[in-house]
């Protein structure tokens, strides 16, 4: 039997609706409610909108309430019956339904609310607040990792939350590294990886750092010390290969002042005119410019000299070697790619006209093997070990040495370096 509005019918009967009843039931001048037994009720309003209502009194204030469970159209009756089954079974637990339904409201709106946070904190954004906070007060401002960032993160992962980047995917990104045969690229940007990540968690951005556990010895192997250096007939050579070679004149002269100063790369390649006394033939290296943040002067011999002297006459801007395409100096990675172009096998893709131009007998090198090349020729020459240290501003560990012979020591890296400029000049008059 259907009941009909206003029945009273006991506590514990159930079911007392049926679908086709309900279907039929229309609206009137007022709000009608119909009662399916155990507190669901359907409620037709006056404006003929339908929808499920479960009354129940509250165990923990013991008021009576309505609690609203779905609209008619959305929700049918077996299903209305299975929601208030839910509610009956939290009276029994002693618990309101309509608090626990506002609890709940509460959590998903939580949960909600730090999905888009987290949506928003991708590792593109947290990569600038993090370039913002500690990038930019490091002495090079990020420069190198932001270079890596923008060619091998940034394409995969740029746009996935930070705390969603998986190990898979960084293992994919330092895989394609690998594959490249740029294992050492791969080592500096897993270690560039963990510092994000570092940075990441202590900004409470991820709960796990994908990172954790990956070492360079899985991603590119253990890096050997490099102990390349360029032997005599190899720089008899390379005096004849590099007029032939297509680099631009700077580039040449830039490669013999690096030889001959024994300078690190990117100290000469922030140099300005500025740093150059002439009268005094001295190259200041100012503290910031440093690796060691040390300032350091560099006695030019009359081959390191005469490299300046080429350099000036196709000075353009305040750089040593200025940059065509900014107002700033090349960088590391311009001259290095222009070395390495010129020693590919004949399988590998040719990028420059000679792509063998500067291949040398004992194998590849690199720019940076010049400044080994500088001080291991100094040593055959018979200057003392600590003096090679200090014309390179390395450490001295011998601190006597380094107190009380301050004076001396300049005397004699004055000499040093002028050795080292007579056997270079020495080198372009003998042949191979």
């Amino acid at each position: 039997m259907v009941p009909k509005k206003g029945d009273i019918m006991p506590k514990n009967k159930l079911h007392l609706l049926s679908a086709l009843y309900t279907e039929r039931l229309t609206h009137s001048t007022n709000d009608q409610m119909y009662n399916d037994g155990g507190g669901l009720y359907l409620r037709v309003r006056s404006n003929g909108t339908k929808e499920w209502v479960f009354r129940y009194t509250s165990p923990i204030t013991n008021q009576r309430h309505k609690q609203t469970i779905g609209s008619y159209s959305d929700t049918n009756l077996k299903q209305a019956r299975l929601l208030a089954s839910q509610k009956r079974s939290l009276l029994e637990s002693g618990l309101d339904p309509l608090i626990e339904a506002n609890k709940q409201l509460q959590k998903e709106t939580k949960e909600l609310a730090e999905r888009k946070r987290q949506q928003s904190h991708t590792v593109r954004n947290v990569f600038e607040a993090w370039k913002q906070n500690e990038l930019q007060n490091r002495k090079d401002k990020g420069k190198e990792i932001k270079r890596a960032f923008a060619k091998d993160v940034f394409p995969i992962i740029g746009d996935t939350p930070v705390n969603e980047v998986t190990r898979q995917e960084i293992r994919s990104i330092l895989e394609r590294l690998t594959k490249r045969k740029a294992k050492s690229m791969a080592n500096r940007l897993l270690a560039n990886l963990k510092q994000f990540f570092g940075y990441a968690e202590d900004e409470e951005l991820i709960n796990l750092d994908p990172t954790r556990r990956l070492t360079k010895e899985r991603v590119g192997g253990k890096e050997k010390s490099r102990k390349r250096y360029l032997e005599e007939q190899e720089l008899i050579l390379l005096k004849e290969l590099l007029p032939q070679s297509g680099l631009r004149t700077e580039y040449e002269a830039l490669i013999w002042f690096l030889l001959s100063t024994g300078c690190r790369v990117n100290e000469v390649l922030r140099a300005k005119w500025e740093h150059f006394d002439i009268s005094r033939r001295m190259f200041v290296i100012p503290a910031e410019h440093a690796k060691n943040t040390l300032k350091h002067e560099v006695y030019l011999s009359r081959f390191a000299l005469k490299q300046l002297i080429m350099l000036k006459k196709t000075r353009t801007t305040q750089y040593l070697v200025p940059n065509r395409k900014s107002d700033g100096p090349i960088t590391r990675q311009v001259l290095t790619k222009q070395v390495t172009d010129r020693q590919q096998e004949s399988s590998e893709k040719n990028r420059v006209h000679n792509p063998q131009a500067l291949i040398l007998p004992k194998g590849r090198w690199v720019i940076h093997d010049l400044r080994r090349t500088a001080g291991t020729i100094m040593q055959e020459l018979g200057i003392m070990p600590h003096i090679v240290k200090k014309c390179l501003n390395q450490k001295i560990e011998d601190k006597i040495i380094e107190t009380y012979q301050r004076a001396s020591l300049i005397q004699e890296q004055k000499e040093a370096f002028e050795k080292l400029g007579q056997y270079l000049l020495a080198i372009g008059q003998k042949k191979k």
